[in-house]
């Protein structure tokens, strides 16, 4: 009886040890069996995620770990934290960009999109933000160069997009007068159809929007500008091509119609501070992978995983 008890009591123990099983150890700090599994589960759960390297999987989630372990060292180092009230504020700032009235719409969205439950997210979040504080305390990011910026406007141009210019005809309705909205707009698309070159004439006439007063002519915009006004109206402006006549739609409470004048290249001066910003996030990124490669020196990082691969 004593042999049985023995028995049963030391396997859950045994199973205990190795789930418990210390896979590295970041200065003084351990990262356990356990902590490699729950972030392995949560690295496969996120959507959209690069997995383009060709170590196996526990190696490039413990070398995430050890990231933010050194991360964590750095911020005591620095008397960095991050209090909750600042995520907060994080979180309400994203709640305006996305333009959602409530936390739990924000929710809905945040675990949709990224496939981490909210509170995971929240985590993320405040990781990130001690990060990006520890990023400028240690980390020397070098500013991309005119020519550098110049090269990947060279090289992506083309798929940059384009402005464009086009006339529209645009009547507000609501429900007690859709009806006699939707027969005056049919009205003026015919007159369009009709006679060659008398959009303009016909936008001053029928269109109740600013543009009237221009012969119905808008632009040069971005999709993105035209989408700020209205979604419906940049699918349409994109889907109808160079001289032609688009059907009439409904949008964001107006009926329309357009016509697509011309359209040009986006110019690297109206969006030379994007790039530069983009060039200069990827050079970050670099800029700190190559510091944690570094620190990993200094703070005495130790490896005990078995599989561990090197980078």
């Amino acid at each position: 009886m004593l042999f049985c008890f023995f028995v049963l009591l030391s396997t859950p123990l045994a199973a205990w040890e190795i789930l418990n099983e210390v896979v590295a150890v970041v200065g003084n700090e351990p990262i356990t069996y356990i902590d490699l599994q729950n972030e392995m589960k949560n690295f496969k759960a996120r959507k959209f995620t690069k997995k383009e390297d060709q170590r196996n999987l526990e190696s490039q989630v413990l070398d995430l770990l050890i990231g933010r372990q050194i991360v964590e060292l750095v911020a005591q180092e620095e008397s960095i934290t991050v209090s909750p009230e600042r995520v907060e504020q994080m979180l309400q700032k994203e709640m305006e960009i996305r333009q959602v009235s409530s936390k739990e719409e924000l929710r809905k969205l945040i675990e949709k999109e990224t496939g981490l439950s909210f509170e995971d997210y929240k985590k993320e979040l405040a990781r990130q933000i001690k990060t990006q504080q520890v990023i400028q305390l240690r980390v020397t990011v070098p500013n991309p160069t005119s020519n550098q910026i110049e090269e990947w406007y060279r090289l992506n141009k083309n798929k940059l997009g384009k402005k464009y210019i086009f006339r529209m005809v645009a009547m507000p309705f609501r429900r007690d007068n859709e009806l006699q909205v939707s027969k005056l707009m049919s009205q003026a698309h015919s007159e369009v159809r009709k006679k060659k070159n008398s959009f303009a004439q016909v936008a001053a006439k029928y269109s109740q929007h600013p543009s009237k007063n221009r012969g119905g002519l808008m632009g040069p915009y971005r999709l993105d500008e035209i989408a700020r006004m209205d979604t419906v109206l940049a699918a349409a402006v994109n889907n109808t091509p160079v001289g032609q006549l688009s059907q009439v739609f409904v949008g964001n409470g107006y009926y329309y119609f357009i016509q697509v004048e011309a359209t040009k290249d986006i110019s690297l001066d109206e969006i030379y501070e994007q790039v530069r910003s983009l060039l200069y996030s990827q050079n970050e990124q670099l800029a700190f992978l190559d510091w944690v490669q570094k620190e990993r020196k200094r703070v005495a990082v130790t490896i005990y995983l078995k599989q561990y691969q090197e980078p």
